[in-house]
This record gives structure tokens, C-alpha cells and sequence, in this order.
């Protein structure tokens, strides 16, 4: 099942989760404290859970608990504050016309492979596409292990700069 952020009846525990499913899935490890590991969880997803809730969407096992997330923005280019937070996020400003939703994607080890990815990609899609939206797009890594997933899951116009990669799909 998916449910928006804004739909969660425990709202704090599905946050909870969020976090450690973000951890389980970045590649980063090692931080200097506590704090410092805070400060790098809020800047990959504070801003959508505090200014984008209903772009925040739980995939939710058959007992209810969190197996996956995915956080969205429908208007990179007006986030301008998001664009103070997240490092090199104007590099691709070019591309947001024609793509102007962005998205983070991450599932539970042990439920990948499922096509939980996949839904939660798809509703959001659904989501922008419900709203006009002519695409939405994503940047990650280019030799990033996600990049076959999310090529499978229709995001074919490429641009890449530098070590980054821009992904967008069209939705029209």
C-alpha cells in the first residue's frame, strides 16, 4: 500500500522509519558525530517533509510497516531554498522546464527487487501527471548502481555533467 506522509496515522514512527531506511541506503558511513550525521539526513530529506509532505509517499508492508519512501518537489525550479541546501542542485536548472519534478527513492534491503521502487516512482509520476506536470526528473551518480532501475522505470533523456547524471521522464 501507498500512503502519503500527510495520510500516516503515526506520523513520528513513519519518520522514524524514513530515517532508517535513508541510512540503510546511502552510501555514506562514517560521520564525525551525531550531529553532524543529523545535519546530512536533513539536508537529502528535511525540506520535503517539512515544505512538501504530500510529495512524501510510504510503501507499506502487509503489517503496516515502512518498506520504502520516496520524497518529491513538483517545482525545482521555485525551491529556491532547496537549492541553498542541497549541494550542486542548480546544475541541471536548464533541464527543469521541461522536467520540473525531482524525486529521492529508497526501499528497505531486503524488499528491493519487488517493484516497491518501481510503484512509488509510478505514483508520483501519476501525481505530476495529474497536475500537468510534463516530466519529472532525478540526478544521481553516472556509474551509480540505481541508474539501470530508474532507466527501466522510463527516465530516458540523459544529461550528464561532470561525475552527475540528470535522468528525466516524460509524463505527457
Amino acid at each position: 500500500m501507498l500512503v502519503r506522509l500527510s495520510a500516516m496515522p503515526k506520523h513520528e514512527s513513519a519518520l522514524a522509519a524514513l530515517e532508517e531506511i535513508f541510512f540503510l541506503s546511502t552510501l555514506r558511513r562514517d560521520f564525525a558525530s551525531a550531529e553532524e550525521r543529523a545535519a546530512f539526513f536533513r539536508t537529502w530529506t528535511g525540506w520535503y517533509v517539512e515544505r512538501a509532505p504530500d510529495d512524501v509517499w510510504f510503501a507499506l508492508g502487509d503489517d503496516g510497516t515502512v518498506i520504502g519512501y520516496l520524497t518529491g518537489c513538483k517545482d525545482s525550479a521555485g525551491a529556491v531554498d532547496l537549492a541553498r541546501t542541497i549541494p550542486k542542485y542548480d546544475v541541471f536548472a536548464d533541464r527543469f522546464a521541461a522536467f520540473p519534478a525531482h524525486l529521492h527513492v529508497n526501499v528497505r534491503p531486503g524488499f528491493r527487487d519487488h517493484g516497491i521502487g518501481r510503484a512509488l516512482v509510478d505514483r508520483f509520476a501519476e501525481d505530476c501527471r495529474a497536475d500537468g506536470l510534463p516530466g519529472l526528473h532525478l540526478v544521481t551518480g553516472v556509474f551509480a548502481r540505481n541508474v539501470p532501475f530508474y532507466q527501466r522505470a522510463g527516465f530516458t533523456a540523459a544529461t550528464q555533467r561532470g561525475p552527475l547524471l540528470f535522468l528525466g521522464r516524460r509524463l505527457g
